[in-house]
């Protein structure tokens, strides 16, 4: 098999993950942005919440503690206490798995163990249990979403919203990567006045050269800029799913 098809073989099994066991969530009758970062390099912490606190809003950071401290292609990544610190500061830790691990290699028992390994070293932080995943690198299997559904209150992606209908078990999100994405999802936010949804946007490290999935600090002062010329209400994943379902899980 050649690396085209490869590639055409790997969306075609993700789409068809996708489809099973969904839970639809209720549309919000008014639009809501979510800011999300994956992983946990340092550059979120002292680049890109500071411009989100500025306008009393609050994200939520997928972490793997695995990460903490090492120095990779998204720059230095967070330590323990700064996980400490955001908590502090009002924004959401969420599960990402223990070693950024991906679902396509790895058996649905050693999977969900990488997840708990990451849970029980948050919990030895004083940080209060995870309700929110984010798969790395977007993959999942049929099994591994099985046994998340009910794991977790919402598990997020990567494709973009294709409807205004909203899956709890593969939450659509925007990235906001330098260059045409950071247009893509300004042009998505032009239109949620008129088409209530809840949109995530996700990225990873936030500084002047960012690696291809991060933005600058110039591109996320864009973003905010357009969802302050809309109507939309700003949460956390953790508050924008309380605020649609009244805290409760939805059937598939």
């Amino acid at each position: 098999m050649n690396k085209l098809e490869d590639t055409f073989t790997h969306r075609i099994k993700r789409q068809l993950s996708l489809k099973r066991e969904k839970a639809i969530l209720p549309r919000p009758k008014k639009s809501i942005v979510t800011f999300t970062f994956d992983d946990c390099p340092l550059s979120v912490l002292e680049t890109a919440l500071p411009l989100l606190e500025a306008e009393e809003w609050r994200a939520t950071i997928y972490v793997c503690v695995g990460l903490c401290g090492i120095t990779n292609h998204l720059g230095l990544h967070m330590s323990e206490q700064d996980f400490i610190e955001v908590h502090k500061r009002g924004h959401e830790i969420a599960d990402h798995t223990f070693s950024h691990i991906n679902a396509k290699v790895r058996q649905p028992d050693d999977y969900l163990a990488d997840i708990e390994r990451n849970q029980a070293a948050l919990t030895a932080l004083g940080l209060p249990p995870s309700q929110h995943f984010a798969y790395p690198f977007g993959d999942v299997t049929t099994p591994i979403k099985s046994l998340l559904r009910d794991r977790f209150l919402t598990l997020r992606g990567v494709l973009p919203p294709k409807s205004s209908d909203l899956d709890a078990n593969y939450l659509p999100a925007m990235p906001l990567y330098s260059g045409d994405d950071i247009e893509a999802a300004i042009a998505k936010i032009a239109t949620l006045d008129d088409t209530p949804l809840w949109l995530n946007l996700f990225t990873h490290d936030v500084r002047d050269n960012p690696s291809e999935y991060g933005c600058t600090s110039s591109d996320l002062e864009s973003v905010i800029k357009a969802v302050k010329a809309t109507n939309a209400n700003v949460l956390s994943v953790g508050q924008a799913f309380d605020k649609i379902t009244g805290n409760g899980r939805m059937a598939a």
